[in-house]
């Protein structure tokens, strides 16, 4: 089950950018701001013409009201973590307030609005409020065009002092390390936090939402080598306030500061789509197409399995970006570095759980595995940093790759879901059933037996949890069931000298990750006790490993689907807008805990905080060389 949305895997790992027009030239009216936007060729789009037409969306009470009572549904029922969210503890690294989201639902109900764009953003920044990475609402009226600033920024430490620096330039890299005094007047460093902290979403701890905001380096499987990526402050799908940032810059060949305007790059997000007015952007943009869907699509054919090569050019492995470290194999989401000067060393990244199939890309970490142990490798470094989850199948392999099964429930977490009529209506249908695996007992683990459900009790006798002062129906603790690696890869694996070993094994990561990633974190460090490096963030503040950890995600449509699929009838009408609404589905608990792995921050800490410096900033292979140095000698 893939654990994050396509749109936020876009936003981790670089915004789509389509160098096509989004809009036809027509003959807009000069009062028509759609038109206007159409009319424009999009080389000089400004982030006003698109606000402009945004704003001129009319708002229509019946739609609005059809939206509105349909999330509120989907959060008052199937959304996991609606009770939990009302928790007014928020032990570190976490740093955020309770959040009653049925509330500032119904608040929105009761307000009178002109405007559509701010009915939508409002819906938008509720969810957004719960700083959960897997709950979302995007509209895809509202979200036609990407913006992308001249300048992303980074905050390396640098002589023992932490600063925000230009970390990439468009216009050929002019600023590019100037220090940023300034940003739109303010002090810069305050600046960053607060907009960071309260303007995104994706993780309870505010140092990981940093980390998302700022530029970073990361895996461009396409390339096949690292690359920039701006962060979320650079890079959005909302308009910006204004046509461009105000940085104040202090660089070294200028005798005083520099002020710079950071110009808003505007780029349609989708290929062409004509309109030439507000009326056909609401039909050709806004508008849901009909759902001719029947469920998931066919599962893609198989990816031949590269092979290592111990010496000589490597097929596929043509770019060596480093000097200091040798690629050596590469699949779709992992990748396996040799590190030259300490030969013991070797790496593993792995940049997407979100590769299917995933037996596929367990074989390319069995291979990788495989290799560094001929080049007798002791010592392993794994890379999460910017990971954007997956599946937590792929999850399960990598961690019996790392620590062979010894049990059944070894590579399994506690889970379960929140219960109503209308899911145990679907459920008594979807044992067993063709594209139903959100309703099939017959993947979910009976915990007391160790077997998959052999009918639906699960759902149709659920239990009555409390949880902040609500009480609402559960599933019994369960599991999703996930794959075992065969007895041939444990007899192999077991003679590698880091395997079910620790103190051989450490892990890098930047809370940048998704929930995939986090639950093989957990297991590492909790469970098998790894030691882990949390990389950026605030010099000297506790740093979360990873972003969200507790949940599998759906979207409504999966959920649609579904009913459709059992001829169930859903309580959830379709909303009138093209929208992609995605929420928390299942959470899982850590061993022997009684508290959602999202909302359990002490899994979430570890003792080995590091500070991107210049070099690691632009340099992957240096924070491996800077972890195998600080962890063996």
């Amino acid at each position: 089950m893939a654990l994050i949305s396509l749109q936020k895997t876009l936003l981790f790992v670089g915004i789509l950018l389509i160098p096509t027009a989004l809009a036809a030239p027509g003959n807009p009216s000069s009062l028509d701001a759609c038109g206007l936007l159409a009319s424009k060729n999009v080389t000089f789009l400004t982030v006003t013409d698109v606000a402009n037409c945004y704003q001129a969306i009319p708002f229509n009470s019946t739609y609005a009201k059809t939206t509105l009572e349909t999330v509120y549904t989907l959060f008052k029922d199937y959304y996991i973590f609606t009770d939990t969210a009302l928790n007014p503890r928020a032990p570190k690294p976490f740093k955020n307030e309770p959040i009653d989201v049925l509330k500032r639902l119904e608040a929105i109900g009761k307000t009178k609005y002109t405007n559509d764009f701010q009915f939508h953003m409002d819906i938008r920044a509720t969810i957004d409020a719960l700083k959960d990475g897997h709950a979302s609402y995007d509209v895809h009226c509202y979200g036609a065009y990407a913006f992308v600033n001249r300048l992303a920024l980074h905050a390396p430490v640098v002589n023992g002092i932490q600063q925000l620096r230009v970390f990439r330039d468009t216009h050929d890299d002019e600023y590019k390390g100037c220090i940023v005094n300034k940003i739109n007047g303010q002090p810069a460093w305050s600046y960053m936090k607060n907009w960071s902290t309260y303007d995104l979403g994706y993780s309870h701890d505010p140092n990981a939402r940093l980390n998302i905001a700022l530029g970073t380096q990361v895996y461009k499987p396409d390339m096949g080598r690292f690359d920039t990526f701006d962060g979320l402050f650079a890079a959005r799908t909302v308009p910006p306030e204004s046509d461009a940032i105000e940085y104040q810059l202090r660089c070294e060949e200028a005798s005083r500061p520099v002020k710079v305007f950071g110009e808003w790059i505007v780029q349609p997000m989708r290929e062409e789509v004509k309109f030439e007015s507000v009326q056909s952007y609401v039909k050709n943009v806004c508008l849901a197409p009909e759902d001719d869907s029947t469920g998931h699509g066919p599962t893609p054919a198989p990816a031949p399995i590269p092979s290592p090569s111990p010496a000589g050019p490597h097929p596929g492995l043509e770019v060596q970006e480093f000097p200091s470290a040798e690629k050596i194999l590469e699949g779709n989401g992992t990748v396996f570095y040799h590190l030259k000067e300490q030969p013991h060393i070797g790496v593993m990244v792995i940049h997407s759980f979100d590769i299917s199939p995933v037996e596929v890309e367990g074989e390319v970490v069995f291979e990788g595995l495989k290799a560094l142990h001929s080049r007798n490798v002791t010592n392993l470094v794994i890379d999460f940093q910017g990971n954007i989850g997956g599946y937590i199948e792929l999850s399960a392999i990598v961690v019996q790759l790392l620590f062979p099964n010894r049990g059944p429930f070894d590579v399994l977490l506690e889970a379960d879901q929140r219960v109503t009529k209308p899911l145990q209506q679907a459920a008594l249908h979807g044992y067993k059933a063709n594209n139903t695996e959100y309703l099939d007992a017959s993947l979910l683990v009976d915990l007391k037996t160790g077997l998959p459900y052999e009918d639906n009790s699960i759902f149709s006798r659920p239990v009555t949890l409390t949880r902040n002062g609500r009480k609402n129906l559960y599933t019994e603790r369960t599991a999703l069931y996930v794959p075992t690696i065969p007895q041939s890869q444990v007899d192999i694996v077991k003679t590698f000298p880091w395997t079910n070993n620790a103190n051989n094994i450490r892990v890098i990561t930047d809370g940048r990750s998704g929930s995939a990633t986090g639950m093989t974190t957990y297991f590492l460090t909790s469970e098998y006790n790894v030691e882990a490096f949390v990389v950026g963030g605030t010099a000297g503040e506790d740093m979360s490993m990873f972003s969200f950890a507790g949940a599998s995600v759906l979207a409504l449509s999966d959920i649609q689907q579904t009913y459709k699929g059992l001829g169930a009838v859903s309580p959830m009408k379709d909303v009138p807008f093209a929208s992609t609404i995605r929420f928390s589905w299942e959470e899982a608990y850590a061993r022997n805990s009684t508290i959602p792995l999202e909302y359990d921050a002490a899994r979430y800490r570890t003792k080995n905080h590091l500070n991107y410096s210049i070099e690691t900033s632009f340099d992957r292979s240096a924070m491996w060389k800077q972890v195998a140095a600080l962890s063996w000698n």
